[in-house]
C-alpha cells in the first residue's frame, strides 16, 4: 500500500512539491559541500593567469592587448566579479564556480526531465553533482566550471524549442551557447551539434527551406549576438585584433605545436587517469548508450547523444588531455548513466548478469572509488608516489603565496614585476601587475612572440624584480629554457637576490625600494 493512499489529491501534490523542493536543495548543496575543503587551496597556474588578468581588468587594463592569454574573455569577467563580491582572494572565484556548478545540476535536471522519466532525470542530475567533487577534474575555478552552466542552459532551451516550438527558445539557446563559447572556445562544438540537429529535425515537417532552417538561424543569431556584445568593448578600445589573434590565431599555433604521436600519447594518459577515477560513470554512460540505441532512440535521444559526442570532441580538440578538460563530458556521462540505472533498477529490466560481468563491474567501482578517496583524503602522498611532477607543482603553488609576499614587501604598488615561467599566481599574491603583456612563457615557447621582443619590452618597462621559475625538477632542460640572450640581459640589468623557494629572483641594479616598504639598497 502506498504511504500517500489516504491523502487527498491536493495534499499529495503538496507533499510531492515539498519532497522535490528538498531534493533540489540537496542537489544544489552537493557541489558547494564538496568544494568547501578546497576553497582556500593555493591557486593553480591557470587560476593564477585568470586572477592576474582579472586584477588588471579591475585596474583598467584590456585583456589580450595589455595582458595576453588564449582563453575567451568571460572567464576573466567571472573572476573580476568574484573579486568585487567577495574580495581579492583565492576563495572568491571558487565560491562562484561552486555556485555555477550547483545551478548547472539544476539546469541539467530540468533538461533531462523533458526527455526522460523523472527518476532518470534525478539520478543523472545527482550523479553530475557528485562528479563535481572528482579530484583534479573539478575542485578548482577553471574555465570548465564556468562554461558548463551556459552550456547546459543552452541545451535546456533548445530542448524546450524542439518539444514545444517557438523561435524564441532557439534564440535563447543561442544566447547561452554564445556565453559558453566566450568562456571556453570548445563549446563551439556543442553549438554546431545543436544547429545540425535543428536542420535535420525540422526539414522533415517544413513546407519551405526557410521553415527548415529558421530554428538554426535563430540559434546562430542568438550566439552571434552574445559574442558580438562581449567583443564590443574590445572593438571600442581598439583591441579587437588582439582578441581575435589570442582566441583564434594563437590557439591554432598552440594546437599544432605537438605532433600526432604526442596527441595519441596524451590521449592515452588522459583517458587512463580519467577512467581510474570516473570509471563507473564512463562504463555507465557506455551501457546507457546501448540502452538508448536498442530502444530505437527518439529525436530527443539523438539530441543527447549528439551533444555528448560534441562534448567529447571539445575535450579532444586541443590535443592535450589535462584532467580538468574532462569536466566538459560530465553532464552527458551522468545523464546516460542515469538512463542505465533507471532501466535496470526502476523499470524492472533485471536481466541477469554473468559472474564475469559482476566481477568486472565490482572491480571497476571499487578501484575507482578507492582512487578517488585516496586523492581526496591524502592528495599529497598520492601525488608524490604516483606523479612526482604534479607533487612538485603543488609544492610550488603552495610556496607561491610566500614568494608573492616577499615581492610585495620590497616593492611599491606602482612597481611592475616579471615572472619568467608559468607560475602566474605570483603576480596575484604579490598584488603587482606584470611588466609586459606576455607575462608567462607559453607564448614564448610556442613562438607567438620572439625572445628579442620580450627583452626589448622588459628594457622599456624595467620591472623591479624578475622571478625565474623555469627551474628543475619540473623544467629539466634548464639550458634550452634560458637562451644566451636571456642570461646576458639578466647579467647586465639585474642582480641576483637569491633562491626564494622554487625560483631564482633578480632585482634591478638601480632599483630603490619606496621608503614605506622598510627596505633600502
Amino acid at each position: 500500500m502506498e504511504l500517500t493512499a489516504g491523502l487527498s489529491i491536493p495534499q499529495r501534490n503538496r507533499r510531492e512539491k515539498y519532497i522535490e523542493a528538498g531534493l533540489l536543495l540537496l542537489l544544489c548543496l552537493i557541489p558547494i559541500v564538496l568544494y568547501l575543503p578546497f576553497l582556500g587551496a593555493p591557486f593553480e597556474r591557470d587560476e593564477g593567469v585568470y586572477a592576474t588578468i582579472a586584477q588588471g581588468v579591475l585596474d583598467g587594463k584590456v585583456p589580450y592587448r595589455d595582458l595576453f592569454d588564449n582563453k575567451p574573455p568571460l572567464v576573466y569577467g567571472w573572476y573580476a566579479v568574484s573579486f568585487l563580491l567577495f574580495g581579492e582572494s583565492v576563495v572568491a572565484p571558487r565560491i562562484v564556480a561552486a555556485v555555477f556548478l550547483s545551478l548547472t545540476a539544476v539546469a541539467l535536471f530540468n533538461q533531462a526531465k523533458l526527455v526522460l522519466p523523472r527518476p532518470a532525470a534525478w539520478i543523472g542530475a545527482f550523479l553530475f553533482a557528485l562528479s563535481t567533487g572528482l579530484p583534479w577534474v573539478a575542485l578548482h575555478a577553471n574555465t570548465e566550471a564556468y562554461m558548463l552552466l551556459p552550456l547546459v542552459s543552452s541545451l535546456l532551451f533548445f530542448t524546450i524549442g524542439v518539444k514545444h516550438g517557438g523561435a524564441r527558445w532557439f534564440f535563447i539557446s543561442g544566447l547561452f551557447a554564445g556565453m559558453a563559447i566566450m568562456t571556453k572556445q570548445v563549446a563551439l562544438w556543442n553549438l554546431l551539434a545543436l544547429a545540425t540537429l535543428a536542420v535535420i529535425y525540422h526539414r522533415r515537417s517544413a513546407a519551405t527551406v526557410w521553415q527548415a532552417v529558421k530554428p538554426t538561424a535563430w540559434l546562430m543569431g542568438g550566439a552571434t549576438l552574445t559574442v558580438g556584445v562581449i567583443a564590443l568593448p574590445f572593438a571600442i578600445n581598439g583591441a579587437l585584433d588582439d582578441l581575435l589573434y589570442a582566441n583564434v590565431g594563437y590557439n591554432w599555433v598552440y594546437m599544432g605545436f605537438i605532433s600526432n604521436a604526442e596527441r595519441l600519447a596524451n590521449l592515452g594518459y588522459g583517458m587512463l587517469f580519467f577512467c581510474a577515477i570516473a570509471a563507473p560513470l564512463v562504463a555507465g554512460a557506455l551501457a546507457g548508450l546501448v540502452v538508448i540505441w536498442k530502444r530505437r532512440a527518439s529525436v530527443t535521444d539523438y539530441m543527447l547523444l549528439a551533444w555528448g559526442a560534441a562534448s567529447a570532441i571539445g575535450v579532444a580538440s586541443g590535443g592535450r588531455f589535462f584532467p580538468h578538460y574532462f569536466l566538459h563530458l560530465m553532464p552527458a556521462l551522468a545523464v546516460l548513466t542515469g538512463v542505465l540505472v533507471y532501466e535496470r533498477f526502476f523499470k524492472g529490466h533485471h536481466a541477469a548478469l554473468s559472474k564475469p560481468a559482476v566481477a568486472i563491474a565490482t572491480f571497476v567501482i571499487v578501484a575507482s572509488l578507492g582512487t578517488t578517496t585516496v586523492l581526496y583524503l591524502a592528495p599529497t602522498q598520492a601525488e608524490e608516489r604516483v606523479t612526482p611532477s604534479v607533487f612538485h607543482q603543488k609544492e610550488w603553488e603552495a610556496s607561491s603565496e610566500e614568494l608573492g609576499q616577499y615581492l610585495k614587501a620590497r616593492t611599491g604598488p606602482d612597481d611592475a614585476i616579471f615572472n619568467y615561467g608559468r607560475e602566474s599566481q605570483v603576480y596575484f599574491y604579490a598584488d603587482r601587475q606584470p611588466a609586459i603583456p606576455y607575462f608567462y612563457d607559453w607564448a614564448i615557447q610556442y613562438e607567438a612572440v620572439p625572445m628579442d621582443e620580450v627583452l626589448a619590452q622588459l628594457r622599456e618597462t624595467r620591472p623591479a624584480y624578475i622571478v625565474d621559475s623555469l627551474q628543475w625538477p619540473i623544467f629539466e632542460n634548464w639550458g634550452a629554457a634560458h637562451p644566451v640572450e636571456w642570461r646576458e640581459f639578466l647579467e647586465t640589468e639585474y642582480m641576483y637576490a637569491g633562491r626564494i623557494y622554487f625560483a631564482d629572483v633578480f632585482v634591478r641594479k638601480d632599483y630603490i625600494p619606496p621608503p614605506d616598504t622598510g627596505y633600502s639598497r
